[in-house]
């Protein structure tokens, strides 16, 4: 991991690793200790990424000069990115602010110049949840052959999955003890957490592909190409859904069945803690922006007047 924090950052003499020594670090030397304690951390590999990219766009617009963290060289910089989207400008600033207050709080700089800019502001989003209908009728055209590309979407609709998470299940996370068979999910950060599987369709599923497959050990999804017993990709699997979804001739992404089956909790009366236990979230599904606890839960309670509790069958 501490070749991917180092691969887009500016070449930094030895010395400018060392916040510790007599020396000044350089602004690199500075992010380069932020990533570092974000590794600690048990941040995401992607987080890791967004993070590296964004200050290393900071450091070389500040010629790597720490000096340069000053209010008006900060706007300078956002200014510059003006040609981005309103999202990508936003997870920048927010990138930016939290390698910022942890330098602050580390005495590393004397203020914070990010408390004296003004954010880019989100519109809050609906809920991305699609019609119950819409989602059976695109499974309902994998064929029945295809057994793990219908295990892995019904899965992911009946249970709310990240993909990531699917991807990294294991059949030795599969405990099929009767009237107890459940998963152990692998969520972010290394959290580990338990899902019931009380879909009968989805266990009938399960137990048929395991059967079929012979899987004793290892990754439960796998690709098939050329003999292949590798875990699936991800852009495999995207690849596979968007096939699908053509044939169905309705536009969903992965993630909107996430969002779905939020929806169908939400719509069954369960409680809002249940679901962020359940969904392994803080609000990712639940919530509008970031930091907003009850954006998207408010505007998708509305659904309940409008769609019908979520609970998918096969056709």
């Amino acid at each position: 991991m501490y070749c991917l924090l180092n691969m887009n950052m500016p070449n930094m003499p030895d010395s400018s690793l060392n916040v510790n020594s007599n020396s000044v670090p350089t602004l690199s030397g500075l992010i380069q200790h932020f990533l570092t304690d974000l590794e600690n951390a048990s941040r995401s590999v992607h987080t890791l990424r967004a993070y590296t990219a964004d200050l290393s766009q900071l450091s070389a617009f500040c010629k790597n000069d720490r000096a340069a963290l000053d209010p008006n060289t900060l706007r300078a910089f956002f200014a510059s990115l003006a040609h981005l989207s309103q999202s990508s400008r936003a997870r920048k600033q927010a990138s930016v602010a939290s390698f910022l207050t942890w330098a602050y709080r580390q005495d590393l700089i004397d203020d914070n110049p990010m408390l004296r800019i003004e954010r880019v502001r989100l519109e809050p989003l609906l809920p991305r949840s699609l019609p119950t209908e819409q989602v059976k009728t695109i499974l309902a055209v994998i064929p029945s052959h295809q057994k793990r590309d219908r295990l892995l979407f019904w899965l992911l609709a009946e249970t709310g999955l990240r993909i990531s998470e699917a991807l990294h299940l294991h059949v030795e996370d599969v405990d099929l003890t009767i009237d107890s068979e459940r998963l152990l999910i692998h969520g972010k950060g290394g959290r580990q957490r338990l899902i019931l599987l009380d879909d009968p369709h989805v266990l009938r599923q399960l137990k048929a592909y395991l059967t079929f497959t012979s899987y004793r050990h290892g990754p439960l999804f796998r690709a098939q190409k050329n003999g292949c017993r590798a875990t699936l990709s991800y852009q495999a699997v995207q690849k596979r859904w968007a096939t699908y979804c053509t044939k169905a001739g309705i536009k969903c992404s992965l993630h909107q069945l996430r969002h779905s089956h939020a929806t169908a909790l939400i719509n069954g009366g369960v409680s809002i803690t249940t679901i962020r236990k359940r969904l392994g979230t803080s609000g990712d599904v639940l919530t509008a922006t970031p930091g907003s606890s009850r954006g998207r839960y408010a505007a998708a309670a509305t659904f309940r007047q409008e769609h019908t509790k979520i609970v998918l069958r096969p056709a």
